[in-house]
């Protein structure tokens, strides 16, 4: 990661007209990470907590790992030993993507310089790892050592109004936090979202 940063949120600006985010509902016992790095934000979900989701097999294919970091990314630029202009310019236009997979022996990436826990309505775990499946175009890894990644082709495209960020903000909707989506474009917008919605579930 520290080889892909702020050019590519550089070139990443304007918000688009966004829908009300949905009512609150009421909370389960279960919670969802997101950790920041840069110009990225990932999903990090515990290995624990995956039982009985689309995403079960990972604590099997990866024993050792505590938590699992989920994100999205356009596939040129994550396949780049080096991103340079070239992809940066790609991220202009969009193209397809992958989900990025690591495996982590800890709750958040090694990296992660900013870290914001919500917790999630009852089947709200259930549904973001059904988002996240459905979008997968090949199947999970068989094997995953602790602290290993892997690349994941996706159904979704990348595009200039539908980024790594977006696709957080998206994956929580889904899994029915009351959250912006359409306009979040960058990691500072997103985590300020986020900082607000975990503000309203310390009050609620």
């Amino acid at each position: 990661m520290p080889a892909r940063r702020v050019v590519l949120a550089a070139l990443l600006g304007g918000c688009a007209a966004e829908p009300p985010p949905s009512p609150p509902r009421p909370l389960g016992p279960l919670a969802v990470t997101v950790s920041a790095e840069s110009w990225h934000t990932d999903l990090c979900l515990r290995a624990e907590d995956l039982g009985g989701t689309r995403l079960a097999p990972l604590p099997a294919a990866a024993p050792g790992a505590a938590a699992f970091a989920l994100g999205f990314g356009l596939e040129s630029w994550m396949r780049a030993a080096r991103p340079g202009s070239g992809e940066a310019l790609a991220a202009l236009t969009g193209g397809p993507a992958v989900i990025w997979l690591r495996a982590l022996p800890g709750p958040v990436p090694a990296g992660a310089e900013e870290v914001v826990s919500l917790r999630l309505p009852p089947s709200g775990l259930a549904a973001i790892a059904a988002f996240v499946a459905g979008q997968l175009a090949e199947p999970l890894p068989a094997a995953l050592p602790t602290g290993g990644a892997v690349l994941l082709a996706c159904r979704l495209a990348y595009a200039p109004g539908f980024t790594c960020n977006t696709w957080v903000m998206r994956a929580l909707a889904e899994g029915g936090l009351p959250v912006p989506v359409a306009g979040i474009r960058l990691r500072n917008a997103a985590m300020a979202a986020l900082r607000a919605e975990a503000a309203r579930q310390t009050r609620a």
